[in-house]
């Protein structure tokens, strides 16, 4: 069970999600978002960077698991749902 819901997640991940996503709105935050930090990290030194990438990688993944999680319960009350 745990493989189909990976598979699941996963086809979302690619196939679902992105069209959620191509909102002007959401392309601007981004493009906003991504000039921030650009601006933020030219300021940095070599070892600040290298160690905000670490921060940033644990972040990336504590925010993987939760969306899974999410993605885990949704799916779970879905089907409970779906025997009702």
């Amino acid at each position: 069970m745990t493989d189909l819901i990976n598979h699941l997640y996963f086809y979302s991940e690619d196939h679902c999600v992105p069209q959620s996503l191509e909102t002007p709105e959401y392309c601007r935050t981004v493009r906003s978002l991504e000039q921030d930090w650009s601006g933020f990290r030219a300021s940095l030194t070599a070892e600040q960077d290298r160690r905000l990438e670490d921060l940033l990688s644990r972040q990336f993944t504590v925010k993987l698991t939760e969306e899974q999680a999410v993605f885990r319960s949704g799916l779970s009350i879905g089907l409970t749902l779906g025997r009702l």
